[in-house]
């Protein structure tokens, strides 16, 4: 006799190392019912094998509603071949910013549709022993049905059933259920035809000729992968599908008219509301590659609801099999190298098959290891971690002079909200944002485009406010705009003891005591400054920020997904890749001087986009306040071997020098070395 499945438990999430989680994951298999059985048993709670970590459980407690929309695109001419600027424009948008889009009027009749999400719902409500058939975990079987692909390596089972279906170039209609036979014979003859279509919009939204993709093999091999979503007694504690980014280069998705996809945007997840008719449309990880990061494969889910079954037809575009893919020549240059390897579709395939779904690592390891900030991880800034962690800061600061930290114990929320407030002030009435519009540098919060308009060669693509906090750290609310009070009040607030812990780990990787940059109060003289880049029609033409570097001691940047902010290393132009939750920061002018050289402060600068983009960034200055202090070289940094290469520093006149020179001519740390 069998023995029972646990049900809801504390539970060990770890598969691979716990023995009794292995005897349920098998006995759940070996019934080869699925999840869909679990619910014919009338189980009134969901076994333990299926419920989400303590720790994911609490994170979506804290979770928000959000008013985002995903953008649906009307393929009405697609059929004619000619594509409008417009079409072409919004798939640019849709597939760069959000990776998701859905379509409507693609030419695929309801009826083909109705009839696919009816046979899938007709073979999973089949006698068990007519699925068993099908039952198998065998990747390489062209039609298969089992519940979780992932089962054992995964860290929670998902609720739903899946039948997956190879499709070769001759699929032999015999191999499929009987059920849906028809109606899947059917479906593939129109979504390959699509299919091709979309390649052809994609081609033209990167600018490239119409049937690039299709000649490197993008639309050539694909997979239907049918799920079945039963109703969950306890979908609070379990998901449908865990958060992942799709391998392949496309998938077309049908769903059935229960809204359980979310698409993650902005760091918010987004409902994708079914569309009768309508097809969702998502970038695959491999498209991104090859578009060299134009286009985002982004992660998505599916939640558990009491309605069901829920059901969804995804055709997964995979590439050639025959075809090398790395990012195409096009689309790089000197000053955009190509970021990823050469990928072996076959290689790339199997490790997809051989990890769990909620495994992130398939973009990260074909990227090259050369490209890139360092990311410094401060979840063990607690513990023995903390020797490490300032070998990193100390390596990163000579070398790079900037560096990305992750877990750095500001909440993801106060982040996300600081960037939507931001493009909400900016997307305010213009008589509301007048009444802070000024070049009125004494002001505290003022809101203007290029500090430096009137000295500049050229002005920047941008928009900026921002709050000084220069000669007080005290701020009256009531002097900021309403519809960013309380988010920028709470951002100041995390940004400043975010900072007072880099300059701890600063201090350290100098020799120096903790709190030595603290005692000479480098982490006062304060600022807020907001950039908004608008959406550029023609980003080739102008810059985003002119190259530069800081004026201070340290700058803390939080900016939106869209990406754009580069570093000048080793002569080339390195891309900041965002990071969802991370904070950039970079060494200033002033840090370099009080370092002897020992810190460098790197040249830097924003090229804008056709999206628009969005950064908050902290800067630290230094007292400026009576009594002023005077900075140069920290005396433990010196030597007989090391003398002093600056002359002291007034912060208030090195700051009204700045304000006085165009951007990049702003005062150099030449105009104070010895």
């Amino acid at each position: 006799m069998k023995k029972k499945m646990s049900m809801i438990g504390t539970g060990d999430f770890s598969a691979k190392l716990d023995p009794e989680r292995m005897k349920e994951l098998k006995a759940f298999d070996d019934t080869n019912a699925g999840v869909k059985g679990l619910v014919d048993a009338k189980l009134a709670t969901i076994p333990k094998i299926f419920v989400r970590p303590p720790e994911e459980l609490a994170e979506e407690l804290k979770s928000g509603q959000t008013d985002y929309k995903v953008p649906i695109i009307d393929l009405s001419d697609i059929h004619k071949g000619n594509f409008s600027k417009e079409i072409i424009e919004e798939v640019r948008f849709a597939s760069e910013k959000w990776g998701f889009f859905q379509v409507v009027n693609h030419g695929i009749p309801s009826t083909v549709l109705d009839e696919m999400i009816d046979g899938v719902r007709l073979f999973n409500e089949e006698e068990l022993q007519v699925k068993k058939k099908f039952y198998s975990r065998d990747h390489l079987k062209k039609v298969r049905f089992n519940s979780n692909y992932d089962l054992y390596k995964s860290r929670f089972a998902n609720w739903r059933d899946t039948l997956t279906i190879s499709v070769p170039h001759q699929l032999d209609p015999e191999e499929l259920p009987a059920t849906c036979r028809k109606a899947t014979l059917e479906y593939i003859k129109h979504i390959k035809i699509l299919g091709e279509h979309l390649f052809e919009l994609l081609s033209e939204a990167l600018g490239l000729k119409v049937d690039h993709l299709r000649k490197l093999g993008c639309a050539d091999g694909s997979t239907i992968v049918c799920h079945y979503y039963p109703a969950c007694p306890n979908p609070e504690l379990t998901l449908g599908a865990s958060k992942h980014s799709d391998p392949g280069t496309l998938t077309v998705l049908l769903q059935s008219q229960i809204c359980s996809l979310q698409v993650l945007h902005e760091g918010e997840w987004v409902n994708v509301h079914p569309i009768p008719g309508a097809l969702v449309i998502n970038i695959g990880d491999l498209l991104q590659i090859i578009s060299n990061d134009r286009l985002k494969s982004v992660e998505h889910r599916v939640i558990a609801r009491h309605e069901g079954p829920r059901i969804s037809v995804a055709c997964f575009f995979t590439g050639s099999s025959s075809m090398m893919y790395s990012p195409i020549k096009e689309l790089t240059s000197e000053n955009d190298p190509a970021r990823y390897r050469e990928v072996v579709l076959s290689e790339y395939i199997s490790r997809f098959m051989s990890l769990s779904l909620d495994d992130k690592s398939s973009l990260d390891h074909y990227k090259h290891t050369h490209i890139g900030l360092p990311v410094i991880d401060l979840g063990s800034l607690s513990t023995d971690g903390r020797r490490k962690i300032v070998d990193q800061f100390r390596s990163a600061s000579e070398e790079w002079g900037f560096f990305q930290v992750i877990n750095h114990g500001i909440p993801s929320g106060v982040l996300n909200n600081m960037i939507n407030a931001v493009r909400k002030f900016n997307e305010l009435d213009i008589d509301v944002k007048k009444e802070f519009y000024s070049r009125d540098t004494s002001k505290r919060v003022r809101f203007n485009s290029n500090h430096d308009l009137f000295q500049s060669q050229r002005a920047d693509w941008r928009d900026t406010f921002s709050v000084s906090l220069l000669r007080s750290d005290h701020l009256d609310p009531a002097e900021l705009p309403a519809i960013c009070r309380d988010e920028a009040v709470e951002f100041i607030d995390q940004i400043g003891k975010i900072a007072d812990t880099l300059f701890e780990l600063l201090s350290e990787a100098l020799g120096l005591k903790p709190d030595h940059l603290k005692s000479i109060e480098c982490n006062k003289g304060r600022s807020l400054v907001c950039h908004y880049y608008p959406a550029c029609p023609e980003p080739e033409l102008a810059m985003g920020v002119t190259q530069h570097t800081d004026n201070t001691f340290l700058t803390v940047l939080v900016e939106d997904e869209t990406g754009g902010l580069q570093v000048l290393h080793d002569n080339h132009w390195i891309d900041v890749q965002p990071i969802a939750g991370g904070l950039v920061v970079n060494i200033g002018d002033l840090l370099q001087i009080v370092s002897n050289d020992k810190f460098k402060s790197n040249v830097h600068r924003v090229v804008p986009s056709r999206l628009p983009r969005i950064s908050a960034i902290g800067f630290f200055a230094g007292r400026v306040a009576p009594p002023a202090r005077l900075y140069g070289p920290i005396k433990e940094l010196l030597s007989e071997e090391n003398p002093p290469k600056y002359k002291e520093v007034l912060v208030s006149e090195y700051v009204a020098r700045f304000f006085n020179k165009r951007l990049h001519e702003k005062p150099s740390l030449e105009d104070y070395r010895l």
